[in-house]
């Protein structure tokens, strides 16, 4: 088949998991792309991915952001053409496209990089059934009546004790307002699809803060640091609202029924 000149054709296993990758995460890191590509198995040589992220941005599919705060790597965004193809391969995406010039631009985008680590951290262990990112389920909420209550960073589901586990999680790596609390307590209290939710909090001065607005709160509600989370993933210590007792994830999720030993990492882990 003869192309246009300046047209390009897309893989439909390398092309489009990268670029629905980007559209997920809203702002990504040259290493963390790879690094999703390569434990999905759409790449393996970094030459080769490298040379394909080249072309995508030439072709305006992707922007490229040069960052040097971000340890010198390149930063990527899908573009608005980007969207628009995914959009026509099903994918859903009911938000604007997140831009760095925008009011809270800079901080939408170490959110993003922040939670991409979370999601490797998770596919690294082997557990993780799915990672529905933000911008499926405020598609889902904003055009269905089968959404959730709130708009949540992501619903996971790692496979445990042979069962499905689900949670909602919430990266707060900046505080909200304090009035703003009585909002998200209220629609965590009236969600039905999720039993489990867990925040992640970069320091733990933060960590009490948001724990405290949601003290009061009927449902269950696990706190963790992010870094712990990096190291240990599902062997996270965390604690629920209005309790002084430690567990780890995992036995939260799990009821009790697998208990990891102490100073166990989660990495590579498959229950």
């Amino acid at each position: 088949m003869r192309y246009w000149k300046g047209s390009i054709a897309l893989s439909t296993t390398r092309d489009y998991p990268l670029l629905r990758q980007v559209l997920h995460s809203g702002f990504v890191t040259h290493r963390q792309l790879f690094e999703f590509m390569r434990l999905d198995y759409c790449a393996s040589s970094r030459n080769a991915f490298s040379n394909r992220v080249l072309r995508l941005v030439k072709h305006g599919l992707l922007i490229r952001h040069q960052l040097p705060f971000i340890n010198r790597e390149a930063v990527y965004s899908v573009s608005e053409a980007g969207a628009s193809e995914m959009a026509g391969k099903g994918e859903c995406y009911a938000r604007p496209i997140d831009h760095l010039k925008s009011g809270n631009g800079q901080g939408r985008l170490h959110h993003s990089l922040d939670l991409n680590e979370i999601h490797l951290a998770l596919k690294r262990t082997g557990t993780l059934v799915y990672w529905t990112p933000e911008t499926e389920i405020r598609s889902r909420n904003d055009l269905t009546t089968a959404g959730y209550w709130k708009y949540y960073d992501a619903v996971v589901a790692v496979r445990l004790a042979g069962q499905d586990c689900r949670f909602a999680l919430e990266y707060e790596r900046t505080p909200k307002a304090a009035r703003e609390y009585l909002s998200v307590r209220q629609r965590i209290e009236q969600e039905t699809s999720v039993a489990h939710f867990l925040y992640l909090m970069p320091n733990y001065d933060l960590l009490w803060f948001v724990a405290d607005k949601l003290s009061e709160c009927r449902r269950a509600v696990h706190f963790g640091l992010l870094k712990d989370f990096l190291q240990l993933t599902l062997g996270l210590p965390v604690r629920r609202n209005g309790s002084p007792v430690s567990l780890t994830l995992v036995s939260v999720l799990t009821h009790g029924l697998v208990v990891p030993k102490t100073g166990t990492l989660w990495e590579n882990i498959v229950v």
